[in-house]
């Protein structure tokens, strides 16, 4: 039995979520259950398991888009900083199979001791909000 991927669900448009960029090679789009405002993941349209099963020059542009994803995430949400995180196996805690970069803002009082900030909770309205800001601020680049 193949297990389904939420990923390839929302990529398909069998599954909803707030989307802030595609083109044909990714799609981005806020985290459901984000560590802070402005919360996104990157993710490439074709299904790899892990970064390392990506040819070379896919994952250069994977984070070329990161690059590009993470300086209007940066401003819209006026960000302190920037956290980059993907994750290959279970031991690097990875729970979705399908090769997915995190891009998280960080504020400095969003945790007390260096450690990630604990996950929110935030409604489909302010969810389609900060999509739309971001997407926003990429049309005005563009």
């Amino acid at each position: 039995m193949i297990e389904k991927c939420v990923f390839c669900e929302i990529i398909s448009g069998h599954r909803n979520a707030n989307i802030v960029f595609e083109n044909d090679f990714l799609i981005s789009f806020m985290d459901k259950y984000p560590l802070n405002r402005g919360h996104l993941l990157v993710v490439p349209k074709q299904h790899y398991q892990f970064l390392t099963d990506m040819k070379d020059d896919h994952a250069a542009k994977l984070f070329e888009m990161v690059n590009m994803l993470s300086k209007h995430v940066w401003k819209v949400v006026k960000a302190d900083g920037l956290n980059i995180s993907q994750s290959n196996g279970i031991a690097a805690s990875q729970d979705i199979f399908h090769v997915h970069i995190h891009v998280i803002p960080r504020f400095n009082d969003d945790t007390t001791d260096d450690s990630w900030p604990s996950r929110k909770t935030f409604t489909e309205k302010e969810l389609q909000s900060l999509a739309f800001s971001i997407k926003s601020s990429i049309k005005s680049k563009s």
